[in-house]
């Protein structure tokens, strides 16, 4: 369990280390905005287009949702492991 929960930790860094970084945020931006200008830019018709599009946008966001929740997972594997450790620091004084 506490090597399960740590290595949790250790991987929520690193998402968080992603989601922060500048150059990943930069590209999502501009990978977003590229899919968004093509949508406006699409004839209304084109719906192979559209719906290649809209996939493209729905993967952009479960990269991102997919890191979010990694993050989301190492901070509750990190309330389990501190929450007994404060209580056995607590016991002791």
């Amino acid at each position: 369990m506490a090597d399960k929960s740590l290595e949790e930790i250790k991987r929520a860094d690193r998402a968080d280390e992603v989601l922060n970084n500048p150059l990943f945020i930069e590209a999502v931006s501009k990978v977003r905005d590229g899919i968004i200008a093509s949508m406006a830019s699409s004839p209304l018709g084109d719906e192979q287009t559209h719906n290649r599009l809209v996939i493209a946008m729905q993967i952009l966001n479960q990269i991102e949702k997919q890191l979010t929740d990694v993050v989301q997972t190492g901070k509750m594997a990190k309330l389990q492991v501190v929450t007994p450790i404060e209580r056995i620091k607590k016991a002791f004084r």
